[in-house]
């Protein structure tokens, strides 16, 4: 598993969550979502719009999504590199690899 506990608290406990994926001209398209369900390595999001990252993630599946929780005392952050599609109206993003920011 590459989500650990903890980072799945943090996924969890995000109000938003950043999602990045490649444009074809290699620019990258940040994009901010709301809360993030967690099951195993694989974190889903409901998809409202994302025309862009749809039509991006059709000729590359590479992305990255961060997530970070400001809490009494400090706060912590997670970067996920992986996979992701879009399937039954949900953006589905595949871990592959995390790293703590915070």
């Amino acid at each position: 598993m590459v989500i650990n506990e903890e980072m799945k608290g943090i996924i969890e406990n995000s109000a938003f969550l950043t999602i990045v994926t490649m444009c074809p001209d290699g620019m990258p398209h940040p994009i901010i979502v709301g809360k993030g369900a967690v099951e195993g390595d694989n974190i889903m999001v409901g998809v409202y719009a994302m025309k862009v990252t749809q039509e991006n993630l059709k000729k590359n599946d590479c992305a990255m999504l961060l997530a970070a929780q400001k809490f009494d005392g400090g706060a912590k952050g997670c970067r996920f590199t992986g996979n992701a599609k879009v399937a039954d109206g949900k953006f589905v993003f595949t871990a592959t690899k995390a790293e703590a920011l915070i």
